[in-house]
């Protein structure tokens, strides 16, 4: 009997492994594109979660450099199928445990696999051969594969919620009307970008390799098809790696929006910005000009969620003022570590359940933290200290490769 249950509760909380129905949906390599799905039951069966996978880019200054990188990605989990497990177990609001993830746990819970490299969109039909092997460029067709496969029953869903972390996020910014549009008026869809706020700004150097970056992987892999915010396109037709930003984005975003973003995203300041005396989390080795341009980074980004709240007053945030990227599967989804305003018991978890079930008070659910660092303690990063120096050196790695 205990062998029996034990199967039973492994049942409900795995998520399996399904692969896209149509044949033009391939990752780099040419394997098929995939999702991982956990069925929702009880009083989640009705209810859906769409979770693009992070995983920053395919990167270079020049289209053989963009290239390149295809080439070197298509050979791990971020560029192919071949090697992904068929089962897997997720963290944070993709927990199907319910002591952990109260609100979520029985929903249908989709995690759509990253494997395209060029924030899940962007197509070419005929395949670039690199070094004796074919590359594939079809973020578009797989994310539509994706949605004509499960949009029988998300047709028929309550809820549907758009989210992802990183360039996840970046995807749920850009496919969030397309989504809306595309089911029936009576399905509510909300979006919960997770760090995908990555805003437009000079490196501490002056550079602005991001951008220049982006357009080159615009004239690669968005010929055949747009960016998929038609409007967005239509507006900067001249300037089309503005959509690309959700700070431009936002004007043509009308569904409901609860946005998830770090005051001081780590992979920003790090990575896009060159703020390298962060990279252990904390800021307390920077100089004058870092610290001042950290402190910049927060003021754009208060201003740009704020004037999202203004237009938008339904616009829910969770910003805490912490170097942090990602945070919805993470294990502090529902720590008391991550609160805003601190010891307020505002954790991300009761945040966002807040925002969805409190419709007739949209102010009261915003929560983007007015305290700047280092006088906000209430972060599991705020000491350096409170990670072992090995996931510190793991996640620097990480930021190299990608």
């Amino acid at each position: 009997m205990k062998l029996f249950c034990f199967y039973i509760v492994a049942y409900i909380q795995a998520f399996n492994l399904h692969f896209a129905s149509d044949p033009k949906a391939l990752c780099l390599d040419g394997s098929p594109a995939s999702y991982y799905k956990a069925e929702g039951y009880g009083t989640g069966a009705k209810q859906y979660i769409l979770h693009f996978q992070g995983g920053a880019r395919i990167d270079g200054s020049t289209q053989d450099q963009l290239i390149q990188s295809a080439y070197l990605r298509s050979k791990t989990q971020l560029g192919s199928s071949k090697d992904l497990n068929k089962q897997m177990l997720f963290n944070g609001m993709f927990s199907r445990s319910q002591n952990k993830n109260p609100y979520y746990y029985n929903w249908n819970l989709i995690h759509f696999n990253y494997c395209d490299g060029s924030l899940h969109q962007g197509y070419k039909s005929d395949p670039i051969e690199y070094l004796g092997t074919q590359l594939y460029f079809r973020g578009d067709v797989i994310v539509k594969s994706f949605i004509s496969d499960l949009f029988q029953e998300l047709s028929t869903a309550d809820t549907v919620i758009v989210s992802g972390c990183s360039a996840g996020g970046n995807a749920a910014y850009f496919w969030i009307e397309y989504i809306r549009a595309l089911l029936p008026q009576n399905v509510t869809v909300y979006g919960v970008p997770d760090s995908g706020m990555a805003l437009n700004l000079l490196a501490i150097d002056g550079t602005d390799y991001p951008t220049e970056s982006l357009i080159q992987l615009i004239d690669l892999v968005n010929i055949e098809v747009t960016h998929p915010n038609k409007q967005c396109v239509e507006k900067y037709s001249k300037e089309s790696w503005k959509c690309y930003y959700a700070q431009y984005l936002f004007e043509f975003i009308k569904t409901p929006l609860f946005i998830i973003q770090s005051m001081y995203d780590y992979f920003s300041l790090t990575v896009r910005f060159k703020i390298d005396c962060a990279k252990n989390y904390t800021l307390t080795n920077c100089s004058k000009e870092e610290l001042d341009f950290a402190q910049n980074l927060y003021k754009q980004n208060y201003e740009i969620l704020s004037q999202r709240k203004k237009d938008y007053p339904e616009t829910g945030a969770f910003a805490p003022s912490c170097l942090e990227h990602c945070f919805l599967l993470r294990d502090y989804y529902d720590s008391s570590d991550w609160e805003v305003p601190g010891d307020s018991g505002n954790t991300i978890q009761v945040a966002l359940n807040n925002w969805l079930n409190s419709k007739t008070n949209p102010e009261d659910n915003f929560y983007v933290d007015k305290v700047e660092w280092p006088d906000n303690k209430k972060c599991s990063n705020s000491d350096y200290n409170n990670y072992s120096p090995l996931y510190v050196l793991s996640i620097l790695l990480i930021s190299h490769i990608i």
